[in-house]
This record gives structure tokens, C-alpha cells and sequence, in this order.
């Protein structure tokens, strides 16, 4: 795993939860890397003393982001890369994940679990958890955010 980590503290003696962190790698399009990437982010949210519900939240959604990537976009093949941005700020998540593969048709839409549709289920729990949800770069980037309303 490559890429950059920036964490900057806030002015106050409530750090960490004053802290903000950006997060930036690329990971091969592995099993063991993907669960690696979730395991990042959901400690760097703890330290961050987010609620629980955020990062059980985040967790689960980055999760089923990155094996889209993963088996839909790469077509698990371990030779391409996955790129992940995270930025962690109090009130706010943001993370994205952009694979090497051909892309996805954003209009193909997402099934409810319930329907027994294994296609578009994570899209679904995606759609489902988080604030909101955008398809970029033809198909190939999807970020997704939590924000405190």
C-alpha cells in the first residue's frame, strides 16, 4: 500500500476530535489489501473519537465500495490498483474509490436486498448509509459522504 496520510490538530485541547485527516493510497486489487484499507480508516476514525454509528457506517460502505472495485471494476485482478481518498473532519467523511476497469452505467440502478438481486446490492447499502452518493469518471469513481445536518 502506498500513498499519503495529513492529519492536522486543532487548536483547542479537545484533539483528536478537533482533528481533521486526509488519507490517500492506492492498493493492489487484493483481498488482503482491501480488508487492509477498511482496518486504516476505521482506526484512524476511532482515534478520531467518532460515534460509532459513523464508523460502523463508513466501514461498511467503503467495504462494499472497494469490492465493487474490486471484482466488478478490476475484475480481481491483482495486477491493477485501487485508489482510496478519505477526508475525516468533525461532522463530515468523505472517501472515494476509483478502479482500472471499464466503468459502470450509473443509470443501471441498484437493487433492494430484499428483492434477492445479488446485482447492485452494495450501491443499495451504499445509497442506504450514506448522505450522499455520486458515479464519476465513467463509472469508475464513486464517492460518497456523511455530513451533521
Amino acid at each position: 500500500m502506498s500513498g499519503t496520510v495529513a492529519i492536522k490538530e486543532g487548536s483547542d485541547a479537545g484533539f483528536p476530535l478537533r482533528a481533521s485527516a486526509v488519507l490517500r493510497f492506492a492498493i493492489p486489487s487484493t483481498p488482503a489489501a482491501l480488508s487492509a484499507a477498511v482496518r486504516l480508516v476505521r482506526v484512524t476514525m476511532e482515534w478520531m473519537a467518532f460515534e460509532q454509528d459513523w464508523v460502523f457506517r463508513a466501514e461498511l460502505c467503503l467495504h462494499e465500495a472497494l469490492l465493487n472495485a474490486h471484482f466488478h471494476g478490476n475484475e480481481a485482478d491483482s495486477k491493477r490498483e485501487i485508489r482510496v481518498g478519505c477526508s475525516l473532519a468533525p461532522g463530515r467523511v468523505e472517501m472515494d474509490v476509483e478502479d482500472e476497469g471499464k466503468g459502470y452505467d450509473a443509470h443501471h440502478g441498484s437493487s433492494s436486498p430484499l428483492k434477492g438481486d445479488p446485482h447492485g446490492r452494495g450501491l443499495y447499502l451504499i445509497s442506504q448509509f450514506m448522505n450522499s452518493v455520486a458515479i464519476q469518471g465513467d463509472g469508475k469513481r464513486i464517492v460518497m459522504s456523511l455530513n451533521k445536518e
